[in-house]
């Protein structure tokens, strides 16, 4: 059986699925692309379930159409000042260059995983797509999600990771190439080895996956993005009403090497 189109799958006009941007983007964003055809994304990650509720609140109030919320599924690292030390050095002349005090930096905002409170907040609204980075949630928490009926994307950087996936029943894989911005999704390895870009890797796992797959990361640039010039462009030159050869044959000049015509002698 053929895979569903992703338009069908996720009941969108443009097969297109905005990037969630955790700390620059809100719901007017999600708001928009849902309104425009696509899929509209609100990154969830560093919302507190308050923050969540008014994001969801406000975009039931401006769209039916469908929208997606994205999480992270990620373990929450401990924390190492030794490490946050000698990055902060390794900066250190990009603050002073700036004229930032290296002290005076907060702390970095901290994402958190997909958990029971978060569910919770979801349970009243019922979006109807969710999508998870670095893998997915446990097995208990999927089931609440895809008891009202949601749609459930994940991001996959490796043919392994979306086999993972396709195997606990995600409905699309988002192939992250290596030239994606933001996190990089990784959660079957941490060897950026294993990395590819996105032209690479999107037909690889396309054939190892019977579900929709979707591009992420290189798949557009600075040149075809910018807008026209404001020149207007130039006319074609004005067509030509000379034949394409002379009305008379040229006339050679002798050569002025060639000795001149003697006339035969008479005898």
């Amino acid at each position: 059986m053929a895979p569903a189109r992703l338009q069908d799958l996720l009941g969108v006009d443009i097969p297109l699925v905005q990037a969630p941007m955790a700390g620059v983007q809100g719901s007017a964003l999600a708001v928009a692309v849902s309104n425009a055809g696509g899929l509209g994304s609100l990154p969830c990650a560093l919302l507190t379930p308050e923050a969540m509720k008014g994001e969801l609140e406000a975009i039931r109030a401006a769209t039916t159409r469908p929208f997606n919320v994205n999480f992270f599924c990620h373990a929450t690292p401990p924390l190492d000042p030794a490490r946050e030390a000698a990055w902060r050095a390794a900066l250190a002349r990009y603050y002073a260059e700036a004229g930032i005090p290296a002290g005076d930096l907060p702390p970095a905002p901290a994402r958190a995983p997909f958990n029971a409170e978060a569910a919770d907040v979801l349970a009243a609204f019922e979006p109807p797509v969710v999508s998870f980075h670095f893998g997915l949630p446990a097995e208990a928490l999927l089931a609440r999600v895809r008891a009202w009926g949601a749609k459930v994307l994940s991001t996959a950087t490796t043919v392994d990771e979306a086999r993972w996936l396709e195997a606990r029943g995600v409905d699309a894989i988002i192939a992250q190439g290596l030239e994606a911005g933001g996190h990089r999704g990784m959660f079957l390895t941490g060897d950026l080895a294993t990395q590819l870009g996105t032209f690479a890797l999107v037909p690889q796992i396309a054939d190892a996956v019977k579900v929709p797959v979707i591009a992420a990361g290189g798949i557009g640039d600075a040149s075809r993005s910018a807008p026209p010039t404001s020149s207007p462009p130039k006319p074609p030159p004005a067509p030509s009403t000379a034949p394409p050869w002379p009305a008379t044959p040229p006339v050679r000049p002798p050569s002025p090497t060639s000795s001149p015509a003697v006339p035969p002698a008479r005898s």
